[in-house]
């Protein structure tokens, strides 16, 4: 059972780094939202931007909030978006685009 996207190339500067994704059409998350309209679930996006913060910038603590959550466009499958990540301090800034197109973005705080 797929719960990651696939990492397509990888991009780094200081406390950022993006991340060219797949969202493959087998993840699990597909599977009941929804049947016959299937959708990457909100939560799933923020999980996926805390995961991989931890990995790749080595954000640390307990989640404490959320600031500025956007959801702007439904992720379906077979979307190849760009996670961009940014951790300052405690805060871990997020944001899912492709070209012109944002997905979502936010701030998620840890402490």
């Amino acid at each position: 059972m797929t719960l990651l996207p696939e990492i397509l190339a990888e991009r780094r500067d200081a406390g950022a780094v993006e991340l060219d994704l797949h969202v493959a059409p087998e993840l699990a998350y597909f599977r009941d939202h929804f049947p016959g309209l299937p959708i990457l679930p909100g939560v799933v996006q923020i999980d996926w931007a805390v995961k991989l913060g931890r990995e790749r910038l080595g954000l640390r603590g307990e989640f404490r909030g959320a600031e500025n959550l956007k959801f702007l466009s439904i992720v379906r499958p077979g979307a190849r978006p760009t996670l961009r990540l940014a951790l300052a301090g405690g805060r871990l800034s997020f944001s899912y685009r492709a070209g012109e197109r944002k997905y979502s973005a936010g701030v998620l705080v840890f402490g």
